[in-house]
């Protein structure tokens, strides 16, 4: 496996910079994640680690050596795409065996590599089948297979699950989890489904525009964004943001100062604009003091209740444990605690104050 790194990279179309001065290190073993909107450059980044595209400046480094100036088969990678690539006159033991035998590698050490490839992701009943006969989640699992047996440095994934419907998705993200945990070859992975990269990554890099904002485990960019883009997009149901400002200290909701836990900001001069953010999750219901809202969308999922609340003239969206019987039109009031409320500030988007560590459960014995 291989560690890779990307130093001041850069990437441009006639005029346009995709990528904008990108760094970042993969550190050997470790999966991780590129995730961000549609056009954000990751996909481009992806495809200059592989060799795909040409970097306009800036350095790609495995294990210490700049590849810049090497071909794709020379940098010892392997690709998993979302239309499978696979060729669909051969059969699934042709494709997965493709590359190996166009590089010369001995017919015995092949099919090993290939059984073995195989057994580890549960194909071994349709090795004599054609891509036209296999459902999506088999074409998924030839094309890893046709990666695994290639024994490459770095895995690169670029957005597999996209063509699949959400049950193959859940599952296959459990295959290449537990795939990962087997193998511990060095992955990156590109999507714009911010839950496949918290399921899978140990580190998320959030990028937006042709820039990182922010790097960090999912439980660090969950817990603790650095931005307000970051916070919006880490999260499902996404994070709700309500005007505020800073009165004697603190941020509040100007419509109502007293509804929610006041959070002290010594930093910020008196009456500065701030974004108040509420993660779904963290909303609940009270009888006493709280924001006003009023219902006007109730979505039963059985073990949840999503509901959709106007808070002076905004849109908030509430994830309530278990069924809790409301209608569109019933008045309610929500808050949250103290520690659960974050804060930005209006002109730049930057986190106000680094919240604490989430408690973590310990194991049961």
């Amino acid at each position: 496996m291989s560690a890779v790194e990307l130093r001041n990279l850069k990437k441009s179309f006639g005029r346009v910079e995709v990528v904008q001065g990108v760094n970042l290190t993969v550190r050997q073993g470790e999966f991780l994640a590129l995730v961000g909107p549609s056009g954000c450059g990751k996909s481009t980044l992806l495809r200059m680690i592989a060799g795909l595209e040409a970097a306009t400046s800036g350095e790609i480094e495995f294990d210490g050596k700049v590849v810049n100036s090497l071909d794709p088969k020379q940098r010892n990678i392997a690709m998993v795409f979302q239309n499978y690539a696979l060729y669909p006159h051969m059969t699934v033991r042709e494709n997965m065996s493709l590359n190996l035998r166009l590089s010369g590698v001995a017919r015995a050490d092949i099919e090993k590599r290939v059984n073995d490839a195989a057994q580890l992701l549960q194909i071994d009943g349709i090795m004599d089948r054609r891509p036209s006969q296999l459902s999506g989640g088999q074409r998924q699992r030839v094309a890893m297979g046709r990666a695994i047996v290639r024994n490459p440095g770095v895995f690169l994934f670029d957005e597999p699950l996209s063509n699949l419907d959400a049950k193959l998705r859940v599952l296959m993200r459990a295959e290449i989890k537990a795939l990962h945990q087997k193998v511990r070859t060095t992955s990156i992975y590109v999507t714009h489904d911010q839950i496949e990269a918290m399921t899978l990554a140990d580190r998320i890099a959030v990028l937006n525009g042709g820039k990182i904002e922010q790097i960090g485990t999912p439980i660090e960019l969950y817990s603790n964004p650095a931005n307000r883009f970051v916070a919006g997009f880490i999260g499902s149901p996404a994070m709700n943001f309500l005007a505020g400002k800073v009165v004697n200290g603190k941020a509040v909701v100007p419509q109502s100062a007293d509804a929610l836990p006041q959070v002290p900001v010594a930093d910020l001069p008196e009456g500065t604009a701030v974004e108040i953010g509420l993660r779904p999750e963290h909303i609940t219901l009270t009888e006493e003091a709280g924001l006003p809202a009023v219902v006007s969308q109730v979505d039963q999922t059985g073990s949840q209740t999503h509901l959709v609340v106007d808070v002076f003239g905004q849109a908030v969206t509430v994830v309530l444990e278990g069924m809790v019987m409301l209608e569109p039109g019933d008045t309610v009031r929500i808050t949250a605690k103290p520690e659960d409320i974050y804060l930005f500030t209006a002109s730049d988007g930057k986190a106000v104050r680094a919240r604490p560590e989430p408690r973590i459960r310990e194991k049961r014995a």
